[in-house]
C-alpha cells in the first residue's frame, strides 16, 4: 500500500465512524433504550452527518487540490458530474421507490404522492417542510449534498485562489446564515437549521483538509509524526468531550437543543480539519487504529447503509417489539442489504460509468429480444 493509500484510509475509517454514529442514534430513537456508559455518543450520532459533509468536501476537492499544486489534471466537470450521478442516483432512487410503497397509506392523495415523489427525485425535498423528512427521514441530507454539488464547481473557482480566503467565505455565510434565523427565533426548527448554507462551512472545512492535507503531504518529514499523534489524541479528546457536551442538551427540551447547536455549529468543521489532519499524519499505531478493516468496510458499504438502517429498523421493531431483538435482528438485515447495493448495483455502476452502463443494458435487452425470438422460432416450427 502507498504512502498516499494508507493516510487516505484514515478518511474511510473516519467516514466508517460516521456512519456507525448515525446508526447508533436512530437505534436510540426507534429502541427507546439507553446504551449504558455509551448513551451519550447515541444520543450526540446525530453529528455522525455532520462529519459526512466534512468528509464529502474533502474527497470532492481533493482531485483539484493535487493538481493545483502539480499531481495531475484538473477534473472534468462532466466527469465530476457523471461520477456524482452514478454514485447517487440509483441506489438512492431504488431506496426512494421501495419506501414510497410501503409507506404509500401515508400520502394524503395520489397527488400529494406524486409530488412528495417528484420532490426527492429532484433533490428538492429538503427545501420544504412538507417533503423534509416525509419518506424516509435520512433522505434529507442527500438532497443537502445534491445541492452542494451544483454550486460546487463555482465554490471551486474561489478556492482555487485561495483555499483559506475560500473556506472564511464559506465560514462567513453559514454562519451569518445560523445568526439569521437565530434572531429571528427559527432556530428551534429542525428544518431551518438543516438547509444548505446552515452547512455549508462543513463542507468548505473538508475543501480546505483536502487542501493542507497535500501541502503538508509535499512537504515531506515537515510534519513530525509525535507532535502530530499529541495533537490527534487532542482533537479525539475534544470530539469525545464534544460528543458528551451536545448529548446534555440532547436530554431536555428539543427546542432548547436545537437552538443551542445551531449557535456552536461554527465549532464542528474547524474540529473536523485539525482532528482528520493531525490523524493523517500520526504515528503509524494510530492511524491504524482509525483505519481498520472493519470501519473501512463499513465506509465502503456507508451509502446504501445509511439509506436503509432506520426504515429496516423501524420495520423489524414494529414487528417484533424487543428492542433487543430489534438491534439482533434489524442491523444484520440492514448491513446484507447494504452489502448487496453496494456490490451489485453501486461499484458496478460507477465502474462502468454511464456510457458503460447503457451499452450494457442495450446488450442485455437485445440478448433478451434475441433469446424470446428463438423460443417464438422453435415453438412454431415444433
Amino acid at each position: 500500500m502507498s504512502p498516499v493509500r494508507e493516510r487516505l484510509d484514515v478518511l474511510d475509517g473516519l467516514r466508517g465512524c460516521a456512519v456507525l454514529l448515525v446508526v447508533f442514534y436512530h437505534v436510540w430513537l426507534v429502541s427507546g433504550e439507553g446504551a449504558g456508559p455509551l448513551t451519550f455518543i447515541a444520543q450526540a450520532g446525530y453529528l455522525g452527518v455532520d462529519l459526512f459533509f466534512f468528509i464529502s468536501g474533502f474527497c470532492l476537492y481533493y482531485p483539484y487540490a493535487r493538481a493545483a499544486l502539480g499531481g495531475g489534471q484538473t477534473p472534468d466537470l462532466g466527469h465530476f458530474f457523471e461520477r456524482r450521478a452514478m454514485k447517487i442516483i440509483p441506489s438512492y432512487f431504488i431506496a426512494l421507490v421501495a419506501f414510497a410503497i410501503v409507506y404509500r397509506a401515508q400520502f394524503a392523495s395520489p397527488r400529494d404522492a406524486l409530488w412528495q415523489l417528484a420532490a426527492h427525485m429532484t433533490f428538492i425535498h429538503p427545501l420544504d417542510q412538507s417533503t423534509f423528512g416525509s419518506i424516509s427521514g435520512p433522505l434529507w441530507t442527500i438532497g443537502i449534498e445534491v445541492q452542494f454539488y451544483l454550486l460546487f464547481p463555482l465554490i471551486v473557482l474561489g478556492f482555487a485562489r485561495s483555499p483559506v480566503i475560500g473556506y472564511a467565505v464559506l465560514a462567513l455565510v453559514a454562519e451569518a446564515y445560523r445568526w439569521t434565523i437565530g434572531a429571528l427565533g427559527l432556530d428551534t426548527s429542525f428544518w431551518w437549521i438543516n438547509q444548505l448554507p446552515a452547512v455549508i462551512d462543513l463542507f468548505g472545512a473538508g475543501m480546505l483538509g483536502a487542501h493542507a492535507f497535500v501541502v503538508l503531504r509535499a512537504r515531506g518529514d515537515a510534519v513530525d509524526p509525535q507532535r502530530a499523534t499529541v495533537l490527534a489524541f487532542g482533537a479525539w479528546l475534544c470530539a469525545i468531550s464534544g460528543l458528551a457536551i451536545v448529548s446534555g442538551t440532547s436530554t431536555g427540551n428539543p427546542d432548547v437543543a436545537h437552538a443551542w447547536f445551531n449557535a456552536h455549529r461554527i465549532l464542528i468543521g474547524p474540529l473536523c480539519l485539525v482532528l482528520v489532519l493531525s490523524t493523517f499524519f500520526a504515528l503509524p499505531a494510530v492511524r491504524s487504529v482509525v483505519a481498520t478493516r472493519a470501519l473501512v468496510f463499513f465506509s465502503t458499504i456507508s451509502y446504501n447503509l445509511y439509506l436503509w438502517h432506520l426504515e429496516v429498523m423501524v420495520w423489524v421493531h414494529n414487528a417484533v417489539g424487543s428492542p433487543a431483538l430489534t438491534l439482533a435482528l434489524s442491523l444484520p438485515c440492514a448491513i446484507g442489504i447494504a452489502i448487496f447495493f453496494t456490490y451489485v448495483i453501486e461499484r458496478p455502476l460507477l465502474r462502468a460509468g454511464i456510457e458503460g452502463s447503457v451499452n450494457a443494458l442495450r446488450a442485455r435487452l437485445a440478448a433478451t429480444w434475441l433469446s424470446g425470438q428463438e423460443r417464438l422460432l422453435y415453438r412454431e416450427r415444433g
